[in-house]
C-alpha cells in the first residue's frame, strides 16, 4: 500500500498488523490467491506485487514462477512486510523480495515486469489515476496489470455499523481513506478505468467469500484495516466507545457474515 504520506496508511497498517494478519487465513490471503489466480504469473516471469502488505498475493505469485522468477512486493506498512518475509522464509521461497518503499516511485529493472499485480490497493493511491498509470509504465510492451478492488455494496453491514459508531464521536469525512473506489466498483466502470489508462483486452472476474463474522471479529477487521485511520485522534475513551457501540451494532443488526465481493481485472500493455 502506498498513500500521500507513511503516517496516513502505511504506520495504519503498521499499528493494526496484529489484528491484520488474524484475517489473513480468513479474508486477505483468499483474495490475494484470488488476485494471482486471475494474473496468471508463468515459470520464469517477473513480477511487481503493488501494496503487498503481508505477502497475501505475492506468495502465491512467488509459487508459481519458480526459481527462475522474480517477485518484487512493495508496501510502505513495515511490519506487514517483516510478516511477508517470515512467511517467504517458512516457505523456502527465495525468489520473492519485500521492500520498504513507496510503490509510486518504484523504477523497473531492465525490460520491465511480465506483471503488475495490486491487491485492494489502487484506491489507496494519493491520485489513483497518475500512480496507477506509473505502474503500467513500469510492464514491458505486452505485460500485463491486475487489479483487485471491492465490488459496490461489499462489507456492507459491517461498514454501515462501523460507520454510525464513528459518527457518534466524530463526523464521518467527506473523502473517507477509500472514496477513490466508488469510480470503479462495477465490472463496467472498473473496465472503462483500465481503457482509460490506455490498457487494452480487460477482462474482470467477480468472487465473493462469505466469512463468519462475529462482533470481536468485526473489530479487528476494523482496527487492522484502512478504516483504523477514521479513529485517529480520538482519546482511548472514544476508541473504546466505538468499539462498544459498532460490536453491539453488529450483534442488534444479526450481522453474523462479511459479504466480501471483489472484482479482479487483468488488462494488457499495448
Amino acid at each position: 500500500m502506498t498513500a500521500q504520506d507513511r503516517t496516513t496508511v502505511g504506520d495504519v497498517f503498521s499499528a493494526g498488523a496484529e489484528e491484520f494478519h488474524r484475517w489473513s487465513p480468513l479474508l486477505w490471503d483468499p483474495v490475494g490467491e484470488a488476485t494471482a489466480a486471475s494474473a496468471a504469473p508463468a515459470p520464469g516471469e517477473r513480477v511487481l506485487d503493488a501494496c503487498c502488505g503481508a505477502g497475501a498475493s505475492a506468495l502465491p505469485a512467488a509459487r508459481a514462477v519458480g526459481p527462475g522468477g522474480r517477485v518484487d512486493g512493495v508496501d510502505l506498512a513495515v511490519s506487514l512486510l517483516r510478516t511477508a518475509e517470515d512467511r517467504a522464509r517458512g516457505e523456502g521461497l527465495r525468489n520473492v523480495h519485500f521492500h520498504d518503499r513507496d510503490v509510486t516511485d518504484w523504477q523497473a529493472p531492465d525490460g520491465g515486469y511480465d506483471l503488475v499485480q495490486c491487491s485492494l490497493g489502487v484506491f489507496f493511491f494519493p491520485d489513483m489515476d497518475r500512480d496507477t498509470a506509473a505502474l503500467t509504465r513500469l510492464l514491458r510492451p505486452g505485460g500485463r496489470l491486475t487489479v483487485t478492488v471491492w465490488e459496490k455494496g461489499a462489507l456492507g453491514g459491517w461498514g454501515q455499523a462501523f460507520k454510525r459508531a464513528v459518527e457518534t464521536e466524530r463526523e464521518w469525512p467527506a473523502t473517507p481513506p477509500s472514496a477513490q473506489l466508488n469510480r470503479i466498483e462495477t465490472p463496467e466502470t472498473l473496465t472503462a478505468w483500465l481503457e482509460g489508462l490506455g490498457l487494452t483486452d480487460a477482462r474482470v472476474e467477480q468472487r465473493r467469500f462469505d466469512v463468519p463474522l462475529t462482533p470481536d471479529g468485526g473489530w479487528d477487521l476494523a482496527v487492522g484495516s484502512g478504516t483504523r485511520a477514521l479513529l485517529a485522534g480520538l482519546t482511548p475513551a472514544a476508541v473504546e466507545r466505538v468499539r462498544t457501540r459498532f460490536t453491539a451494532a453488529l450483534d442488534g443488526d444479526a450481522v453474523t457474515d462479511l459479504d466480501a465481493r471483489i472484482l479482479t481485472a487483468t488488462a494488457l500493455v499495448p
